[in-house]
């Protein structure tokens, strides 16, 4: 079998593809060490790896800045089991449409926005009709 080039798989600015390697350890289970493997592929030229680097840990930089809105009592996402998966993905994609309008800030947290937005409808439906596109 030969290798695939960018071309033929219609990823025409591909400059190089990387393996991340991730290992760690939790604090509830300290004998057992996780791993994860993530690919990426990058328009960055292979031989730039500290570029290559910054972008692949500048990705989970983005993942972690949103964790905390996730990983709220408020959504209550692993508390729910839906056998359609259509119903999962239609949540999801509210949660992330949602997450993307409301206007964080470090005085609030969530819960307390979500209160606000559920004891006026209005405030909830001006936010949802007055939102714009990132640029």
């Amino acid at each position: 079998m030969r290798p695939l080039k960018p071309v033929d798989a219609g990823l025409l600015s591909a400059g190089s593809a990387i393996k991340v390697r991730r290992e760690w350890v939790e604090k509830t289970l300290p004998d057992k060490t996780h791993v994860n493997i993530r690919h990426f592929i990058s328009s960055l030229a292979a031989g730039n790896k500290t570029r290559l680097g910054r972008a692949a840990r500048g990705h989970w930089s983005i993942e972690n800045r949103n964790h905390h809105k996730r990983d709220d009592s408020v959504w209550q996402e692993d508390r729910h089991r839906h056998r359609r998966i259509n119903v999962a993905q239609n949540l999801a994609l509210t949660r992330n449409a949602l997450l993307a309008i409301i206007p964080f800030d470090e005085k609030r947290n969530l819960p307390s926005l979500i209160a606000d937005y559920q004891e006026r409808k209005q405030l909830a439906i001006d936010l949802i009709l007055n939102a714009r596109p990132f640029p």
